[in-house]
């Protein structure tokens, strides 16, 4: 019996935006990475998750949602993240849901195509649908690109991926790994969070406040022995009646912000956390070079 290979490699995650990507990640690597909200286009960033296994280890690459049209630097800075992921990847999965292809997926099959990347078609959110739906569904995607797997999955409730990962792990090539075997991400906390606070201001406010809000962290200090580690962050909107609304009545509003993002930080760096949050009015910023690449 010849002894098993260890096999390690990049794998981007693409799709368009809102189809789970996000949440397909923090499944497989077994925890919160990502940040997810129902608002489109999230996620921001290329996004780096290590899964590490006996024999294996799963560079994921979590991107923005494909955009078909760009129309600011925001949005061409996000186009690039996903173009540099895919060019970093050994394999990609193409994550869809359980319905016949649109423009953004056949745009996307034929960018793959063009790059010869390996790909998995990932059908997410199979707990949607009835099953005797799908067969169709992957039919056609499988006679518009010939995709190395088909592998249906709910990111939400696990379905699906163990099979996934075994596809995975069985396509990536045969080399030692590419990180340390206790790396999580290349990602700081000062970034991580960052993308709390931003996430958490998605989710409270819902429709309130919409997709134009970043998140700078101004500080982040780790302290020794009871002192909290003090996070200190700028929330940046475009409009002053936004602010307005993100601070609330008497401060509330955004002191609840705080209370959420602390509460999760605390849980990842397991000691006490002071979060300090202001807000600022900065307008047009997605149109701003200097501040996007300071944000992303």
């Amino acid at each position: 019996m010849t002894e098993q290979q260890h096999r390690s490699g990049f794998v981007a995650i693409v799709g368009r935006a809102n189809v789970g990507k996000s949440t397909l990640m923090n499944a497989l690597i077994g925890q919160k990475l990502s940040i997810v909200s129902p608002k489109p286009h999230t996620t921001r960033h290329k996004l780096l998750g290590v899964l590490n296994g006996d024999d294996f280890q799963v560079a994921l690459l979590d991107t923005p949602g494909f955009l078909r049209n760009g129309r600011d630097q925001l949005d061409a800075a996000m186009s690039r993240q996903m173009v540099s992921a895919l060019a970093d990847a050994d394999l990609a999965l193409l994550v869809v849901e359980p319905r016949m292809p649109g423009d953004v997926e056949t745009k996307l099959m034929g960018q793959l195509a063009q790059a010869k990347t390996p790909t998995i078609l990932v059908m997410n959110k199979i707990d949607t649908v009835a099953k005797m739906k799908l067969l169709p569904i992957m039919q056609h995607y499988y006679d518009a690109l010939p995709f190395l797997e088909i592998v249906p999955v709910s990111g939400l409730d696990g379905e699906g991926l163990d099979t996934l990962l075994e596809q995975i792990v069985g396509h990536l090539p045969e080399q030692e790994a590419i990180f340390p075997p206790d790396m999580l991400t290349d990602r700081s906390m000062r970034f991580v969070a960052s993308e709390i606070i931003r996430e958490k201001v998605f989710l409270l406010y819902e429709q309130e406040i919409p997709y134009d809000v970043a998140v700078e962290v101004d500080e982040y200090a780790e302290r020794e022995g009871t002192q909290p580690d003090l996070v200190r962050a700028t929330i940046y909107v475009d409009k002053p009646s936004q602010k307005q609304l993100l601070i609330g009545k008497g401060g509330q509003a955004l002191k609840e912000v705080g209370t959420q993002a602390r509460e999760e930080i605390v849980e990842i760096v397991e000691r006490p956390v002071f979060v300090e949050l202001w807000v600022k009015v900065n307008p047009k910023w997605r149109r701003k070079a200097g501040f996007i690449q300071r944000t992303l």
